[in-house]
C-alpha cells in the first residue's frame, strides 16, 4: 500500500504531525510520503492507494474556527480521488471545533472515502506537543483499520 500524507502547515506543528504519521507508517512497512497539499504533483497523487490530509485550525476560539482557506482551496484543486480511502487530521491550539468534519466533507466532494479523523493539540509548551504526538500510533492504527475496511469486498 502506498499512502500520501498531504498537509497545510502554518507554524510547523502540522508538518511535524505529518512526518510522525509518515514515520509510523514506514515503521510498519508501508510506503508513505508526506507532501505539502498546495504543491503535490499529480503523479504522486495518481500513485497513491490512500490519503491522509491534515491542516492547522484557523479561527478565534469560537468564531470562524475551521481549516484555513488555503487548505480548502488546495483540496478543491486536487484531481478526483477515485473513491480511494482517506483520513483527516488537524492540529489546534484551543479546540478544533468542526475542522475535521469540514476537511472530510471536502475530500468526499473530491471523491475520497473518509472514515477516520484525529486531532492533535499544539500549544505554547513542548510537553503539550510531545503528549499530542504520542497519540500518532493510535491514530495510525485507526487509519489502517479504516483503510482495510475500505479495501475489503462487500459482504453479500
Amino acid at each position: 500500500m502506498r499512502v500520501v500524507i498531504l498537509y497545510e502547515t502554518r507554524r510547523g506543528f502540522t508538518l511535524t504531525v505529518a512526518r510522525a504519521i509518515r514515520d509510523d507508517l514506514r515503521g510498519r512497512g508501508i510506503d508513505a510520503t508526506a507532501a505539502p497539499i498546495r504543491t503535490v504533483d499529480e503523479g504522486t497523487l495518481a500513485a497513491a492507494d490512500a490519503f491522509i490530509v491534515g491542516s492547522w485550525t484557523a479561527g478565534k476560539i469560537v468564531a470562524g474556527v475551521g481549516p484555513p482557506v488555503e487548505a480548502l482551496a488546495a483540496i478543491e484543486a486536487l484531481p478526483r480521488l477515485g473513491n480511494r480511502p482517506a483520513a483527516v487530521f488537524c492540529t489546534f491550539d484551543v479546540a478544533p471545533r468542526g475542522t475535521l468534519t469540514t476537511l472530510a466533507s471536502r475530500l468526499v466532494g473530491r471523491g475520497a472515502q473518509v472514515d477516520v479523523g484525529g486531532a492533535f493539540r499544539n500549544g505554547p509548551f513542548a510537553r503539550i506537543r510531545t503528549k499530542s504526538l504520542k497519540k500518532v500510533p493510535v491514530f495510525v492504527d485507526e487509519v489502517l483499520a479504516a483503510f482495510a475496511r475500505a479495501a475489503a469486498p462487500a459482504a453479500g
